[in-house]
């Protein structure tokens, strides 16, 4: 499934602080040539690493190949929901299994404040409060 997105018309976060400060991690190890960079905030990042890898220190490795796959499916489905639905919203609450401590997650479409991006942005909704908490964004 395939759409297209407007920077322009995408609620701006600050991608680049957020990840700069360890806010947020890639979900990947490349963006997919006709795909947009996905972001996991920290503390989903932790959540994965504590529950699925025995070795927290060097669990990226046997981590970060199913987290790039899941949230290609998590892409897909959002796509294919704007697709039937006829309506992009930027936001998409869906429910799933990757992580332990919620039952649903939040898959946000954004651009950068200061570049005219597209990313995406996948948490529970507790953990994307937590990571955007106090921090000033145009949403």
């Amino acid at each position: 499934m395939f759409f297209k997105l407007d920077p322009a018309k995408l609620p701006a976060l600050d991608i680049v602080g957020l990840a700069t400060s360890g806010l947020i991690v890639r979900a990947e190890r490349e963006t997919p040539a006709d795909g947009i960079p996905a972001f996991i905030t920290r503390p989903g990042w932790e959540e994965l690493l504590t529950s699925h890898a025995a070795d927290v220190e060097n669990g990226s490795a046997l981590v970060l190949p199913p987290l790039e796959k899941a949230v290609q499916r998590l892409l897909a489905h959002a796509a294919q929901s704007a697709s039937e639905e006829q309506n992009f919203a930027p936001l998409v609450t869906l429910e799933s299994d990757l992580f332990a401590s919620a039952p649903s997650l939040l898959v946000m479409f954004v651009r950068d404040q200061s570049h005219p991006v597209a990313c995406v942005l996948v948490g529970t909704e507790e953990h994307i409060a937590t990571t955007l908490k106090g921090r000033a964004q145009t949403l």
